[in-house]
């Protein structure tokens, strides 16, 4: 099964997340012996796309490094943003590249436990749908808008029940179009996907079980880290003597001094533990601690 393409969004403020984006995007937090982004990729390489893009607003060589572990070099390109667009102005600026065949755009704020992406795709195909949205259940914390779907699984209606978005969709080149001509500036759900309504465009949405893991929000962050289990990067300098206890994620360059303690705790690359403990905490990226209460 194939798609022509895939566009991960990339280029957010990442707000909710903060301190930890003021030096890398949220696509590029670990998870397990991985990335956010490439754990994503990895995911939807079952479906052979043809071409690869990403918006980026900083550090666009590092996310393009993640997706050329995954997709060879030729196949990727990175669509640089000076600030942030929102996702209907972007895709109205990739209007002209998604002239053909269907796309997938695909947040970088979350993991899917369990995201199925052949079987999304066979159910666009099968419904002639020319919007898809991957929804399931609400996650058990967090604040979230609803999106409402009706009885036929199909939204941009304003009626139905509500259900989660999990950040992905497929699209074909209609919807970019549209975005375009409406000139929506930011309302995916309140403006872009009434349009398409409007006009007549098939909208559904593909349910699917599993668990979805905020990877934006900095409540709960540290959990969703962990749940992709215990590791150390090789480039870590982690002394014989040190104590990790629970689960832990170490990243490239980190640093733990001898006698030191880390415990259910993530060190995001570059940072460095030189003495004391870490407990439940998220060291930032290349930050020096002497152990305490940090994030």
């Amino acid at each position: 099964m194939e798609i022509e393409g895939v566009l991960f969004l990339a280029a957010g403020y990442g707000t909710r997340i903060e301190p930890l984006s003021l030096l890398r995007p949220k696509a590029l937090l670990p998870f397990g012996n991985t990335t956010v982004l490439a754990e994503l990729a990895r995911q939807i390489s079952v479906l052979h796309p043809r071409r690869v893009r990403i918006n980026a607003s900083r550090c666009p060589e590092e996310l393009l490094k993640e997706l050329i572990s995954v997709w060879p070099a030729e196949m990727c390109s990175v669509y640089f943003e000076e600030r942030p667009l929102g996702v209907c102005a972007t895709l109205a600026r990739h209007a002209d590249t998604m002239t053909e065949g269907t796309w997938m755009i695909v947040n970088t704020d979350m993991i899917i436990e369990g995201f199925d992406a052949v079987k999304m795709m066979e159910f666009h195909r099968e419904t002639e749908s020319s919007w898809t949205v991957l929804t399931g259940c609400f996650p058990s914390e967090g604040s979230y808008s609803p999106l409402p779907v009706d009885e036929n699984r199909c939204f941009g209606t304003g009626r139905g029940d509500p259900v989660h978005y999990w950040g992905i969709s497929l699209v074909e080149p209609v919807i970019p179009f549209l975005s375009r001509r409406i000139q929506a500036s930011s309302g995916l759900f309140s403006e872009l996907a009434p349009a398409a309504n409007d006009n007549g465009y098939k909208l559904f949405s593909c349910n699917m079980e599993g668990n979805w893991l905020d990877m934006g929000r900095i409540a709960g962050a540290r959990e969703n880290i962990l749940s992709g289990g215990s590791y150390i990067h090789p480039n870590a300098c982690v002394s014989s003597d040190v104590v990790l206890e629970g689960t832990w994620n170490i990243g490239p360059g980190c640093i733990l001094a001898g006698g030191t303690v880390l415990r259910n705790s993530v060190m995001l690359e570059g940072s460095t533990l030189e003495k004391g403990r870490i407990d439940d905490a998220i060291l930032p990226w290349f930050c020096s601690s002497r152990g305490g209460n940090i994030l």
